[in-house]
């Protein structure tokens, strides 16, 4: 049976400032935490992922987006 998704954790005030300025249509480049492969990419951000600290992104030449996980500053 799949684990429910649904948690009533409390919320860093830090993060929800960085999640606030992830807004839809912003331009990104990908940090190298992402790894070699992802970081210094560019991309757009479509919207929210399916929890606070996650986005999608639409990576330049790329046909999907990718869920990325954002941090505390």
């Amino acid at each position: 049976m799949p684990r429910s998704t649904y948690r009533n954790l409390p919320k860093a005030a830090d993060l929800l400032a960085v999640k606030d300025e992830l807004v839809a249509g912003r331009r990104i480049v990908v940090g190298p935490s992402a790894g070699q492969r992802l970081s210094g990419k560019k991309g757009i951000i479509l919207g929210p992922g399916a929890t606070a600290t996650q986005v999608r992104v639409l990576l330049d030449g790329s046909k999907g987006y990718r869920t990325a996980t954002t941090k505390a500053a």
